[in-house]
């Protein structure tokens, strides 16, 4: 019995996500991992209603995993430490993850595939699962980055995106992989009024009716804050609820 491990980060969906697919056709079974990082509090990431807004996607995927057989598997430490432990406990071969653009992301990358191959374990890092065009691959000639947006948008426009994928139907998961129980917004206080809920589900809703009522009127109305016009998606992008692949192209397709 063959497994591998999927690392989720800033990409808490189901819908369109290569290292899921890919790792359900490499193993017989799979843990989807999501490592609650202390280095996150220790920079100051994780206010109240942002670790609301985590929570409720987090719930919302372990949900969506459990209607497909699965579950989400809950650790809290350092995530080189708490991936590899996992992988070992599993006897995983693989461990599949998206590809980070911060320098956090990307320090954190290199320890884990230094980690991981000690360990015998590989390491498959996925690009274009948080972002529509992998990082760096749209750069004017003679330079690393554009300093102007509108040349800038002009060639990422052109840039071709890849296929997406459907969710999966099922998810096996290992009996034997320990997890934590699920964060709660009950444990957390200081919370905004009105702050709305996340995860998949609601991300989906939400980009459907826009696109149904609203889409059309933003390139005239974007800039006009009382006309209200814009799609309030940007947690779910943030958190990676929504994938920016399936939205370019459902809004290309408009």
């Amino acid at each position: 019995m063959t497994v591998a491990v999927v690392l989720f980060t800033s990409d808490l969906r189901l819908h369109d996500h290569p290292p899921l697919r890919a790792a359900l056709a490499a193993a017989d079974e799979v843990v989807p991992l999501f490592v609650r990082d202390p280095g996150v509090h220790a920079a100051g990431f994780d206010a109240p209603n942002r670790a609301a807004f985590l929570t409720d996607c987090l719930r919302d995927l372990d949900a969506s995993l459990r209607r497909r057989g699965g579950r989400l598997v809950v650790r809290t430490g350092p995530v080189v430490r708490e991936a590899g432990a996992v992988a070992a406990e599993c006897g995983a071969a693989e461990v599949h993850t998206a590809a980070g653009v911060s320098g956090y992301a990307q320090r954190r990358e290199e320890r884990l595939r230094e980690d991981l191959g000690r360990r015998g374990v590989a390491l498959r890092v996925h690009d274009a699962v948080i972002t529509a065009v992998a990082a760096g691959a749209v750069t004017p000639a003679g330079s690393d980055h554009y300093a102007v947006f509108t040349p800038y948008f002009r060639r990422w426009s052109q840039e071709r995106l890849r296929e997406t994928c459907p969710a999966p139907r099922t998810v096996r998961v290992p009996g034997a992989v320990r997890g934590e129980p699920l964060p709660s917004r009950d444990e957390l206080s200081g919370l905004s009024p009105g702050l709305p809920a996340g995860g998949e589900t609601l991300g989906r809703e939400r980009f459907a009716r826009w696109a149904r009522s609203r889409m059309a009127e933003y390139e005239e109305g974007h800039d006009d804050l009382a006309g209200d016009v814009t799609s309030r998606l940007s947690p779910h992008l943030h958190f990676g609820t929504l994938s920016p692949v399936e939205l370019v192209q459902r809004a290309r397709a408009r």
